[in-house]
C-alpha cells in the first residue's frame, strides 16, 4: 500500500505530459539564466540585462546549463507533478468523507489523472473545440500552478501542500510552505497572504495563540528577503512613470489576465460554482474557515478591480489564488465521489480503475512522442536553424513585433493542444522562441517582457518602433533603415510575403516563410 501512491503519482506525471524545451513562458523565464550561463550571445540581449523577477530560478537554470545540461528541467517538473499529486492525496486522506479503502484510493487517483491527462485534453480540443478539462485545475483568468513545463509558477505546488498540511493539523508547516513558495516566485505573495490569513483566523478562533504567533513569525521571516528584493529592484522610478508602466502591463500586454471584464465568461462562472461546491464539501472540517476567509478575500479583491479598473490593483491578481483553489476543489470533489465508488465490490470496476491510469500514462507518452500537443509554428524552423548556425558575437537581430489588436472575445482558453498551425504560415506578430532557439540576441519581441517601470517603457517603445518599421517595407523612403542602423541592428528577419526595400539591406538567406537580411 505504501508504494501504491508513488506508483499513481508517477502515472499522473506521465499522463499529464510536459512540453519540449523551450515552450511558451519558458522563453522568458529561462532567458536570464541562459545568459548568465554564457549560452551563445544571449548575454548581449537587452531583455537579458533587465531586472530579474525570479533570481533564484535563474540561478538554478544557470547552474544546470553550466554544469549539468537541460535534463534537470524535465526531471524537476516530473518531480513537481508527483509532488502535486501526493499533496492532493494528503489533503483528501484528511477528509472525513474521503476514500478509506484501496478501491477508493484507486478510484480517486483515476479521477484526478483523468482530469489532468494530456490525451483527455487533446480529445476535448478536437471533439469540443476547446480544452475544457484544463479548467478543472487552472484558476480564473488562466492562472495556473502546473503549466506545460517547468517554470517558476510550478512552485505553487507548495501552496497546494500548505492547504493539505493545515487540514492535517500542521498549521506552522502550512504557513511555512505557503510563504516559502515566494522564495522562487514572488507572484505568490498575495495568494500566500490570503491562505495564511485564513489559517491564522482559524487558529485565533480556536484560541491557539502560540501556534498563530509561530505561524505568522515564520511566514514573515520567509517572505522578508523577497519583499526587500522586490522593493529595492522594482521600486517606482517616479509616480508618473510607474503609473504608465502599470497601465501598459495591465492594458496592453496582459489584459486577458488582468481585466475581469475580459476573462470572465461562462466557463469562469462554472469554475466559481465548482470552487463553491468544494467549499461546501469541507464545511464540517477545519479547512472550512481558512478557505472561507480566502474566498472572501478573492471576492473583495476581484470586486475592487472590477469597480476601479486600477492597473496596479489588477496586477496584484487577487484571483491568482484560485490557481490553487481549483485543483483543491477538484481533488476534494473527486474524493467525495471516490469514497462512494470505493464501497463497490465489483471486481470488474476495480480492474477498470486500475487500468485507466495505466492507459492514460501510455497515452501521455504517445502525446509527447507523436507531437500531439505543444505545437510551434513549423514555418519558423528554417530561419531559426539558419540563425543558430550562422550567428556571430556582434550580431543583433530584429524580428517582427507589434501590438496585437484588442480582442472583443471573452474568456481565456488554453492553446496547449490546439490543432497544428499551417506549416507555411509565419507568425502573426512575433517569433517568441527566437532567443532560446538560436542563442542570438534580438532587439525586442512582444511575448517576453520586463517588469521594472523604466524597462517596461523601453520595451513599449521598442515594440512600437518595430511595428512602425515593418508597417511600410520601403525603408529608404520612410527612413526606417537609418533608425535600424542607429539601434545597432545587424540583421533583420521578415516574412517573405513582406519584402523589405533598402539599398543598405542585403538578402543573406531565404528560409521558406522568412527572409534574413544583413544590414550593410
Amino acid at each position: 500500500m505504501t508504494r501504491l501512491p508513488l506508483l499513481f503519482a508517477a502515472l499522473f506525471a506521465v499522463a499529464h505530459t510536459q512540453s519540449p524545451l523551450y515552450y511558451s513562458n519558458q522563453n522568458q523565464y529561462f532567458l536570464h539564466g541562459a545568459a548568465h550561463a554564457g549560452v551563445g550571445e544571449l548575454s548581449a540581449d537587452w531583455l537579458a540585462n533587465t531586472a530579474d523577477t525570479v533570481p533564484a530560478f535563474s540561478a538554478f537554470v544557470a547552474f544546470c546549463l553550466r554544469h549539468v545540461g537541460t535534463w534537470p528541467f524535465h526531471a524537476v517538473f516530473f518531480v513537481a507533478l508527483m509532488g502535486y499529486f501526493l499533496a492532493l492525496r494528503w489533503l483528501v486522506r484528511g477528509l472525513p468523507f474521503g476514500p478509506t479503502t484501496v478501491g477508493g484510493e484507486v478510484a480517486w487517483a483515476a479521477l484526478l489523472i483523468v482530469s489532468h491527462a494530456g490525451i483527455v485534453r487533446f480529445a476535448s480540443d478536437r471533439l469540443l473545440g476547446a480544452d475544457y478539462p484544463w479548467f478543472f485545475h487552472c484558476g480564473l483568468a488562466s492562472q495556473y500552478v502546473l503549466g506545460p513545463g517547468l517554470q517558476p509558477s510550478v512552485i505553487g505546488v507548495l501552496l497546494v501542500a500548505a492547504v493539505a498540511a493545515y487540514l492535517n493539523e500542521r498549521p506552522i508547516l502550512a504557513a511555512g510552505l505557503a510563504a516559502g513558495a515566494n522564495l522562487i516566485h514572488a507572484t505568490y505573495l498575495l495568494p500566500a497572504a490570503m491562505f495564511i490569513t485564513g489559517f491564522l483566523a482559524h487558529e485565533l478562533i480556536q484560541r491557539q495563540w502560540r501556534t498563530a504567533a509561530a505561524s505568522a513569525g515564520l511566514a514573515v521571516l520567509l517572505v522578508l528577503p523577497v519583499v526587500v528584493y522586490d522593493l529595492r529592484t522594482f521600486a517606482p522610478t517616479n509616480a508618473e512613470q510607474f503609473a504608465e508602466a502599470q497601465r501598459i502591463l495591465a492594458e496592453v500586454r496582459i489584459p486577458h489576465h488582468t481585466r475581469p471584464a475580459r476573462w470572465f465568461d461562462w466557463v469562469a462562472g462554472v469554475q466559481v460554482g465548482w470552487m463553491l461546491l468544494g467549499l461546501i464539501a469541507v464545511r464540517r472540517t477545519r479547512l472550512f474557515v481558512p478557505l472561507a476567509v480566502t474566498y472572501s478575500l478573492v471576492a473583495a479583491g476581484t470586486l475592487a478591480v472590477a469597480m476601479t479598473n486600477h492597473p496596479t490593483l489588477s496586477l496584484l491578481f487577487p484571483w491568482r489564488v484560485t490557481a490553487v483553489l481549483m485543483p483543491v476543489s477538484t481533488a476534494v470533489l473527486a474524493g467525495w465521489a471516490a469514497g462512494r465508488v470505493g464501497q463497490l465490490r465489483s471486481s470488474f470496476v476495480r480492474f477498470v480503475l486500475f487500468v485507466v491510469p495505466l492507459l492514460l500514462a501510455l497515452s501521455g507518452i504517445a502525446v509527447m512522442t507523436l507531437g500531439l500537443g505543444y505545437r510551434e509554428l513549423e514555418a519558423e524552423n528554417a530561419v531559426l536553424d539558419h540563425v543558430a548556425r550562422t550567428r556571430q558575437p556582434s550580431d543583433l537581430y530584429l524580428v517582427p513585433a507589434k501590438f496585437p489588436k484588442p480582442s472583443t472575445a471573452r474568456g481565456v482558453y488554453s492553446n496547449t493542444f490546439v490543432r497544428p498551425p499551417d506549416p507555411n504560415r509565419p507568425g502573426i506578430f512575433e517569433i517568441a522562441r527566437f532567443r532560446l532557439a538560436t542563442s542570438a540576441p534580438i532587439f525586442v519581441d512582444f511575448k517576453s517582457i520586463p517588469y521594472r517601470d523604466d524597462e517596461v517603457l523601453e520595451w513599449h517603445k521598442r515594440v512600437g518602433m518595430a511595428e512602425r518599421w515593418f508597417a511600410n517595407p520601403d525603408w529608404d523612403a520612410t527612413g526606417a533603415i537609418d533608425e535600424v542602423i542607429r539601434e545597432g541592428i545587424t540583421h533583420v528577419v521578415a516574412p517573405t510575403a513582406v519584402p523589405l526595400k533598402s539599398a543598405r539591406l542585403e538578402v543573406s538567406a531565404e528560409c521558406g516563410a522568412y527572409r534574413v537580411y544583413r544590414v550593410r
